[in-house]
């Protein structure tokens, strides 16, 4: 799941996507740190920062955003470097396959 969101970048498209989740047993309903992530055609935009407190399907899982100003990636760098580390981890995406 977190990879089909990290690569949701279609232009107008928003997406909220776990950047931290709880070590110990990768519970997504324990402390996780996500972002509302918007792109367009050139960027990839973290907009806005805060904790997940419904599951990530919930129409409004994060209820409260901080005040983190946001970041901004050339589109193309983005999904090169999602690609680069896929493949130094041996992770292969449906879209992947032959």
């Amino acid at each position: 799941m977190l990879w089909d969101r990290s690569y949701s970048v279609a232009p107008g498209w928003k997406t909220v996507v776990p950047l931290l989740v709880c070590s110990d047993d990768l519970d997504l309903g324990c402390a996780v740190i996500a972002v509302e992530q918007v792109a367009d055609e050139r960027d990839v935009r973290w907009e806005r920062f805060g904790l997940l407190h419904e599951c990530i399907t919930h129409p409004a899982p994060i209820t409260e955003y901080y005040n983190i100003p946001s970041a901004i990636f050339d589109r193309d760098q983005y999904l090169a470097a999602l690609d680069d580390f896929r493949r130094e981890i041996g992770l292969r995406m449906e879209w992947d396959l032959p």
